[in-house]
């Protein structure tokens, strides 16, 4: 039992580090923020004197016609807006089953406060920003950027405001579950060591496809501002140089985003407990009094051969 206890997790463990290498190759490609640096300060770029900054910024007298009207008192609110105050917004939600059958809909955090029996601290990491991937008794909740939600022994439920963008990870994530289950060459891997694979490899994608797209805006901002023809004049490139700070902040967004992700998975690599309690299925198992799953004692009939030959050599070396 101690050797199929450990057996899982191996499992989880080898996947989830072959996603971790995918993403810190992506976090290194971010790295080159520096270059922009360098490039900038040899590009011609147009002169504005500091009085017409400030003439510009000035903000103009309102007129007779543009004053404020007082205020009126607000009215009691209206029945949906107590709903919303009262349950929260409504969210898409995409729900995977092990059997492959998927359910959209909308429903709120404070529902599955009560369906999946979410604590308040669980709805509030759903709706913040910060990346987790933590262990819930039943059940593992993350958020990995783009892709959130609540993952069972038996089903996935992923979660947003965007009900198109939703339901498309979520068929991506359906479309990698399949193709994973077809090409396991007859191993019988549990739900959701599945499932988190084919999470860690859409949040890959999804950054990758931001990092591409932003290196193509900077690729051409970097052209036009080091561009010193005379078609190139002092309009353009201010424009150019006006783009400059949002690639900027959202080039450091991505890569503050890659980093977390990054030290999320880092820590699930370094906490054996973590886990084990990840193995859903296996722990589903153990309180129905269900032995493991075939290819758990698979590997734990393996492993113990292997400790037994390892003993038996052992002792031939010693009376040698």
């Amino acid at each position: 039992d101690r050797v199929a206890t450990r057996a899982e997790p191996r499992v989880l463990r080898c996947r989830t580090a072959g996603r971790l290498a995918m993403l810190q190759t992506s976090l290194y490609a971010l790295l080159w923020v520096g270059a922009l640096r360098q490039a900038l300060p040899g590009a011609k770029l147009p002169h504005v004197s500091s009085s017409a900054s400030v003439r510009a910024c000035r903000r103009p007298a309102l007129k007779p016609s543009m004053a404020v009207a007082p205020l009126k008192l607000l009215s009691a609110p209206t029945p949906a807006y107590a709903a919303y105050t009262s349950t929260g917004p409504m969210l898409s939600m995409f729900e995977l089953r092990a059997d492959g059958r998927v359910t959209p809909y909308q429903s709120t955090l404070t529902s599955m406060h009560s369906t999946h029996k979410l604590s308040a601290r669980d709805v509030r990491l759903l709706r913040s920003s910060t990346p987790v991937l933590a262990v819930r008794n039943g059940f593992v909740l993350f958020d990995l950027g783009d892709v959130k939600g609540v993952l069972q022994h038996d089903r996935v439920v992923l979660l947003g405001p965007n009900g198109q963008k939703v339901k498309a990870i979520g068929q991506e994530v359906k479309q990698r579950f399949d193709a994973i289950s077809r090409s396991s060459n007859g191993e019988e891997y549990p739900f959701e060591v599945l499932v988190l694979e084919c999470l860690y490899e859409v949040s890959y994608t999804l950054l990758e496809q931001s990092l591409q797209r932003l290196t193509g805006l900077i690729n051409d901002l970097l052209a036009q501002l080091t561009d010193s023809s005379a078609s190139q004049s002092d309009s353009r490139r201010g424009a150019a140089l006006g783009r400059l700070l949002p690639l900027r902040i959202s080039l450091n967004e991505l890569r503050s985003r890659s980093r977390r992700l990054t030290s999320v998975l880092q820590e699930l690599l370094e906490d054996d407990d973590l886990l084990a309690g990840m193995c859903l299925s296996l722990v589903e198992r153990r309180k129905r009094g269900l032995p493991p799953p075939s290819f758990v004692a698979k590997r734990a009939r393996i492993a113990a051969e292997a400790e037994v030959a390892a003993a038996a050599a052992a002792a031939a070396a010693a009376a040698a």
